[in-house]
């Protein structure tokens, strides 16, 4: 067994969710208690939380990246390849900072429990990356098919505008029964402030006379002739807000 702690260090990605975060350090200190003479508590451990996989832009990974190709690690203790990485040029990355500088990575949750600087299983780390750049691929595919079939159903995507809400179904409708304690502003009040402004009012004064709604977006609203229309004359470019501004009618009927 090897008892030389400078040589090895452990990496950890995870979630904000401290028991995934314990239950990765815990089975990496087993290996090292089963495979090593090393006590794991005086092992480094680099350890990136709430962070994608999908970008190296990982502190502790980069730090941990700069020590391999410094020469100053023999093993790095893993708990599966997709702790390295999401991206296939990641785990490439990774693995041939290993190969150049001497370095074993050891995966203890995974179908091959080491992946040495001599190619032995680096094979099944490079399709590992394929496989998963490719289902990265897919839910980006997935994801925008979705966006364009919302936005044809009339859904409405993004931040919901001011004085608006959004049903539970994804359309967007005037918000005439406000939650004043939830943070919501109403449709109504919004028109009453801009037609103060328009009366010689100034922002901060209009603004003090709505709940949840600032002077700023209350200028940034009359200074755009698209949006003002929205509450002033009910009527708008954009088919959803547009069919939106219908129910004000039907509520007046």
């Amino acid at each position: 067994m090897i008892d030389d702690t400078k040589d090895y260090a452990k990496y950890i990605r995870a979630s904000t969710d401290t028991q995934e975060k314990s239950h990765q350090m815990h089975d990496l200190d087993r290996w090292l208690e089963e495979n090593t003479a090393i006590d794991p508590t005086e092992i480094t451990n680099y350890v990136d939380l709430d962070v994608s996989g999908s970008t190296r832009d990982r502190e502790d990974y980069l730090e941990l990246l700069d020590r391999i190709k410094n020469g100053e690690l023999d093993h790095v203790v893993v708990w599966e390849i997709s702790r390295i990485g999401r991206r296939g040029s990641i785990i490439q990355e990774f693995f041939d900072a290993c190969e150049d500088n001497g370095v074993t990575v050891h995966i203890t949750n995974g179908k091959v429990d080491k992946i040495k600087p001599d190619g032995t299983n680096r094979f099944v780390a490079d399709v590992v990356g394929m496989v998963y750049t490719e289902e990265r691929r897919q839910i980006i595919r997935r994801t925008k098919s979705g966006l364009r079939r919302a936005r044809r159903e009339g859904k409405w995507l993004g931040q919901t505008p001011t004085g608006f809400a959004r049903s539970d179904e994804g359309y967007l409708h005037p918000n005439l029964s406000p939650d004043y304690e939830e943070g919501e502003t109403s449709y109504l009040d919004v028109v009453r402030a801009l037609e103060a402004i328009e009366d010689g009012a100034s922002y901060r004064e209009a603004a003090r006379e709505i709940p949840n709604c600032t002077r700023q977006t209350l200028m940034n609203i009359h200074k755009d002739d698209e949006r003002r229309r929205w509450y002033l004359e009910e009527e708008a470019e954009d088919e959803r807000v547009d069919a939106a501004l219908d129910e004000i009618d039907r509520a007046d009927d």
